[in-house]
Order: C-alpha cells, then sequence, then structure tokens
C-alpha cells in the first residue's frame, strides 16, 4: 500500500500487530465473512451489530461505523440483491429499533447501503440525524443515474448525508461524486502519490465534500493521510499497539493502587480518606466523575468520607479505578481506548442477571475496567492482577477462567472485534438474544460517551 513512500523515506516494512493482543481486540477488523452467514445471523427481526471508531482531525472519535457484518460491503456488491437488501433492512431496523443514532449527538452514523435500498422507508426514521449513507459507485455506474440522483436529493430532503466509497479512480463521474458530503477512499488500493492526487483534484472542486481516509493499518500510515489533508479516519491502526507507550498522568497511578488495595483489604474509611488527602489533583477529578450525570446522584459530593459513605466500597473502588486511565495530553490511543473501557465496563454491569449473566453488577464492571489496564500500563495482565487486589471472581475471569462472568466478557469483546457469527455464538453461550445484547450495546456507548467526556 505504502510501500514506495516507506522506501523513499527509508521506513520499515510494517508489520501486522500480535494477533492475541489485548489492544488489537479492541475494535479490530475481523476477516469479512460471507453474506449469507450475514443473513443466517440476522435471522428474525433483531439482529447483532458490530461498531468501528472513525477518527476526526481533532484525534477524537467523530463516529461510529455500524455493520452486521465488519469491513465494507462495497467489496460484496458482486452478491445477490436479495442478500444486499436483506442486510440493508437488518442493519437500518435494528438500528432505528434500539435508537442508536439519537444517542450519539453531534457525532455521524455511517451505514454502508446498496442502491437498492435507497428507497427504503425506515430511512425516513433517521430524518434529520448525523446519519450518513455510504454507497459504491459501482453503483452509479450500472444504474439509471437520473433515478439515483432522485434517491440521493430525497435523502437531503429528509436531512440525511449520503457519501461514496472509492477503491479506484472514476473520473468520468467525477461530477456526481463530488455532490457528496462524504467520499471514503480505500487507502490500501492506492499508493501515497495517488492517495495526494485524489486530495488535491477534491480539494479543487467548489463543494469541497469530507474525506475519510480507511483501512489504514498503522499509525505510520494515519500520519500520511492526516498530512495529506483527510477529514476523518478508519482502520486496525486505531486499535493497534505499534509504538504504544503508556501516556503521562497527572495523577500518582501508585497510590491509586495503594488506595484500592486498602478498600478490597478492608481499611476504615477514615484510612482511605487520609491516605488521598495530599492527593488534590487526583481528588478533584475523582470528585469530578462522581458528581457527573453519568453517575446520577441526587446529591453532590464535595469531598472524599461523603463519597465513601454515600458510594459504599464497591462503587467508590470503581470509580477510583477509572483514574487508573488518566493521562495528561491523550491522544487517539488513550481517547479510544478511556471510551472502550467504559462501555465494556458499562456493558457487562448492565448484563448483571440477564440469561446466564451472574448478578453481580460491581464485579462486572470491574471485570470490564481491568480487562484492559495491561493496555494502558504496558504490562502483561499477570503482573498487573499482582499489584492490585481484587475480587476473587474477577481475577478468575481475566485469568481465563472459564465461567458465566467469562462468557460475559468474551462476548463484550466480540461486540467491538467480532463478527455476527462471533456475536451471536458469544450470546448463546450467555443466553441472551440480539434484541437483549443490542439494547444493552447503546445503552452502555451512549453512557460511555457522556462519562469519558467528564474524564476529559
Amino acid at each position: 500500500m505504502f510501500e514506495k513512500i516507506r522506501r523513499s523515506l527509508g521506513i520499515a516494512p510494517a508489520t501486522s500487530p500480535e494477533p492475541q493482543d489485548a489492544f488489537q481486540q479492541l475494535n479490530a477488523a475481523a476477516p469479512l465473512k460471507s453474506a449469507q452467514e450475514g443473513i443466517t445471523a440476522a435471522g428474525g427481526k433483531h439482529s447483532f451489530i458490530c461498531r468501528e471508531a472513525v477518527l476526526n482531525r481533532d484525534e477524537r472519535i467523530g463516529g461510529y461505523l455500524f455493520s452486521m457484518n465488519r469491513r465494507l460491503p462495497s467489496r460484496m456488491l458482486e452478491k445477490s440483491l436479495l442478500v444486499q437488501r436483506v442486510q440493508d433492512d437488518a442493519i437500518l431496523s435494528n438500528l432505528a429499533l434500539q435508537g442508536v443514532v439519537s444517542m450519539l449527538g453531534h457525532r455521524h452514523a455511517f451505514i454502508y447501503l446498496s442502491p437498492a435500498s435507497l428507497k427504503n422507508p425506515l430511512l425516513e426514521k433517521f430524518a434529520g440525524m448525523n446519519v450518513v449513507v455510504m454507497i459504491s459507485p459501482h453503483a452509479l455506474i450500472a444504474a439509471d443515474r437520473l433515478e439515483m440522483r432522485e434517491n440521493l436529493q430525497r435523502l437531503r430532503e429528509m436531512g440525511i448525508k449520503y457519501g461514496w466509497t472509492l477503491n479506484q479512480s472514476h473520473p468520468d463521474i467525477n461530477e456526481i461524486l463530488f455532490e457528496a458530503d462524504f467520499i471514503e477512499v480505500e487507502s490500501t488500493a492506492f499508493d501515497g502519490n495517488q492517495l495526494k492526487e485524489m486530495y488535491r483534484e477534491f480539494r479543487a472542486i467548489s463543494k469541497q465534500p469530507k474525506l475519510i481516509a480507511s483501512g489504514m493499518q498503522t499509525s505510520e500510515e494515519f500520519k500520511l493521510c492526516y498530512h495529506c489533508g483527510f477529514d476523518h479516519f478508519m482502520g486496525p491502526f486505531i486499535s493497534s499497539r505499534e509504538n504504544w507507550h503508556p501516556a503521562k498522568s497527572e495523577i500518582n497511578r501508585l497510590r491509586v493502587i495503594q488506595v484500592l488495595n486498602m478498600i478490597r483489604s478492608g481499611a476504615e474509611f477514615d484510612a482511605i480518606a487520609d491516605s488521598l488527602r495530599t492527593e488534590s489533583i487526583l481528588t478533584f477529578k475523582l470528585l469530578r466523575y462522581i458528581n457527573s450525570p453519568a453517575i446520577g446522584l441526587q446529591q453532590k459530593i464535595s469531598e472524599i468520607p461523603q463519597a465513601l459513605l454515600v458510594l459504599g466500597r464497591d462503587r467508590f473502588y470503581r470509580w477510583l479505578s477509572l483514574l487508573l486511565f488518566d493521562s495528561n495530553h491523550p491522544d487517539y490511543h488513550e481517547r479510544v481506548l478511556n471510551e472502550q473501557v467504559l462501555a465494556r465496563a458499562r456493558f457487562l454491569e448492565m448484563l448483571a442477571g440477564l440469561g446466564h449473566v451472574p448478578a453481580e453488577a460491581d464485579h462486572l464492571f470491574m471485570t470490564g475496567l481491568f480487562s484492559l489496564l495491561d493496555v494502558m500500563m504496558d504490562q502483561p495482565l499477570t503482573d498487573v492482577l499482582k499489584q492490585v487486589s481484587l475480587p476473587e471472581s474477577v481475577a478468575a475471569t481475566l485469568k481465563g477462567e472459564a465461567g458465566p462472568m467469562r462468557n460475559a466478557l468474551l462476548l463484550a469483546i466480540a461486540i467491538e472485534s467480532g463478527t455476527t457469527i462471533e456475536m451471536a455464538t458469544a450470546a448463546a453461550q450467555c443466553g441472551l438474544d440480539a434484541k437483549a445484547v443490542t439494547d444493552t450495546m447503546t445503552e452502555a456507548l451512549a453512557w460511555a460517551q457522556q462519562a469519558s467526556a467528564v474524564g476529559e
């Protein structure tokens, strides 16, 4: 892909991340399964939906790609029209049923549809929302262009944006392409010089659609596309641990771990409060978390002893644990990690008591939180667990011991890095159906967005 530029700059060829890396599991793209597999998993009214983060130029999450099969549907255009319509209908109906888009706020929800679905009445449910329908230009070449323009104009009238996904140049239809709100360029299909030339072409027109670079494998490729001027970025690079170094924090993480261990060992509240008395920044950030709308307390808490009394040991423990993920100047790695760990922890907490999942909400929350602490601290999980005192069930789950809590954790991971079949298998182990999983995932993601905003 970018090998010509690498060689000219004297950069070594990129290497693939470790397949079993905890951070790679965070949001790495899984191989595309067959279209028919998607239909099997989507049977019925509710289906399993995967998500993938989309970065903006501020290196923050600017939106999410929602799909039933990870990676681009443009690669499935040779498949049956019926397959496309069934998958399109499933993704639209599920996003509408769960209210996913409305929970994203200012962020965009990217959805890939086939041209046959541009008249789908379910699109009316997304009128005026930050939805972006992405289409392959192959459809434009084969379709009646007048009808295509009418369909796209109908989307605009509903307040729905649209874009094209390019894996090759189409100079003969540039006039129509340039009318879009977004243009996605699959970076794996072009070398660096071609990407720069395409960028110049797009920026030479008056409308200037937002440009998305997708498929990037490494942070090196992200930086190249960033400096080319692209507006949004997608790909496995977001969750790669390439050149990962734990971010510095104003918070003394060792002190946090010490206090966590005091809480677990049954230390008196006065002793716990005294240990935090000289940690002014830690105390300030902890109280900011505790008083955030994400917690929903009826009264404001202004000091640590009060927090211990109101929250109790378990809830105080979990909010203090979040400060282990604090960093001074977070880049996209830290921001994505922070939001993903919050979403994972909240998702597991909300599953408590459903299906075969144990009714241990606080322990499930801690399981999700600590399942990625090895990434933040850049240490093997076994070493991290030696430093922090955790409930026995949480520690056993993180060590890989089979059981209901481990099944729930594997389901949370499948949502972030799996396929619909993997999600369905994990959900069956937990005794959960697609509706319960998607409902919970949606609410957890919305809550995580709110809580991570407080953290920043």
